[in-house]
């Protein structure tokens, strides 16, 4: 998860109730998450991805309450951190879902795996542990594999590859820059600041 923290200040005017200033606070913290959500979408639309970036725009939330006089937006969906600050990942050595035994290497689902077109995990594909095998590629890398029984043959599904670890670079354009967002929240507060004029 991303925690930000948006600091909101700005000019008074005499003219609002605390309510009112309270609003217009608020709306400039939403205009912040709708950058956020929307750098996310743009991540989508450049790289092809199909769930991961919609559902991390979909998990960008502002947090019900201030902390110290500052908004909070909260990015829930795992793996988005990991995006941007960058580092390595290894097995959590957690038992597998399939063999009972401690999990030592992370699967990376292939572009044409059902894992990365429907965005689901290994056991909500509906395979039976003895339909999944781990069979080598010619380079020795182990494959993931689920047989499937058709009628008159069965048929291999190629799920991905297994690893023992993955480094990831640190991807600054995750997030929108600070001016981004500021230029977002202060939209966010001009529209909120027409509104309570207009009425």
């Amino acid at each position: 998860m991303i925690k930000m923290t948006i600091k909101l200040s700005g000019g008074n005017l005499p003219t609002l109730t605390p309510q009112q200033a309270s609003t217009i606070k608020r709306d400039a913290a939403l205009g912040a998450v709708l950058s956020v959500r929307g750098n996310f979408v743009k991540l989508a639309q450049r790289s092809g991805s199909r769930h991961f970036w919609h559902d991390a725009a979909a998990l960008t939330q502002l947090a019900p309450e201030e902390e110290d006089g500052k908004a909070v937006i909260l990015v829930r969906k795992k793996g988005v951190r990991l995006h941007y600050k960058g580092g390595t990942v290894r097995p959590t050595g957690r038992p597998s879902e399939f063999t009972g035994k401690p999990t030592k290497s992370l699967l990376i689902p292939f572009e044409d795996s059902p894992l990365r077109k429907r965005g689901v995990a290994l056991r909500e594909l509906g395979y039976s542990p003895q339909q999944i095998h781990v069979i080598k590629s010619r380079n020795g890398c182990p494959l993931l594999v689920a047989q499937q029984q058709l009628k008159t043959r069965s048929n291999l599904i190629w799920l991905g590859k297994l690893v023992r670890a993955t480094t990831h670079q640190p991807r600054p354009e995750v997030l929108p820059t600070q001016q981004e967002i500021r230029k977002a929240a202060i939209h966010g507060a001009q529209q909120s600041i027409k509104a309570i004029f207009s009425k």
